[in-house]
């Protein structure tokens, strides 16, 4: 299979798997998040990442519902494994200390990785998250398809399905936009419609 075949495959899979989980939530909410990621080598094989992200209500009525400060430092292990050390401050003054794994499973025309975390939330509830994502370059825009479930020890408590599309501006900054299905609840059955903007800043 050439390399074409595989990114146009990856592109219908992603809109069918798109448009079957959107029709199972065709009256949910709306949002608008934005994120502002900056990150920066410190010493070898260790970056420093600081994350600022605004989660708007509705996107008829954009008000400020939430707002999230990550502070992360991550360590690459080598080509496949790098871990991560990080904290999360809500503006529901959560305080979120987490620990992380993340893994290269595929390199190629069709990049595969998987991203997991064990978070803490209040420094007395234990979540666990994990997230898969596939990604390819398509006429110099990376596309990018993920699911990330999270659990507590009550079993499966949110999902995230997402489509999406990045571009580096220059050697520092790349933008991207997103289409999430954002679904919570121990039957997963509240579900939002979330439009996603993303700056990251490389230094």
């Amino acid at each position: 299979m050439t390399n074409r075949m595989k990114k146009l495959l990856t592109i219908g899979f992603a809109t069918i798997f798109m448009a079957l989980v959107a029709d199972k939530a065709f009256a949910a909410d709306t949002a608008v998040w934005t994120t502002l990621n900056v990150s920066g080598g410190i010493m070898d094989n260790v970056t420093l990442n600081v994350q600022e992200e605004l989660r708007f209500g509705d996107i008829a009525d954009l008000s400020l519902a939430r707002q999230h400060t990550d502070l992360s430092l991550g360590f690459k292990v080598n080509d496949v494994v790098g871990v991560t050390a990080g904290y999360r401050n809500t503006s529901f003054s959560e305080h979120r200390p987490y620990v992380g794994l993340g893994l290269s499973v595929l390199r190629g025309s069709v990049n595969v990785d998987s991203a997991s975390a064990i978070e803490l939330s209040e420094f007395d509830t234990l979540f666990g998250r994990t997230a898969l994502t596939a990604s390819t370059n398509v006429a110099g825009l990376t596309l990018a398809v993920s699911d990330e479930v999270r659990l507590n020890e009550d079993g499966l408590v949110h999902n995230r399905a997402s489509v999406g599309l990045t571009r580096s501006l220059n050697n520092t900054f790349a933008g991207s936009v997103y289409y999430m299905l954002n679904s919570t609840g121990t039957e997963l059955d509240n579900h939002q419609h979330v439009v996603g903007f993303g700056l990251n800043v490389s230094m």
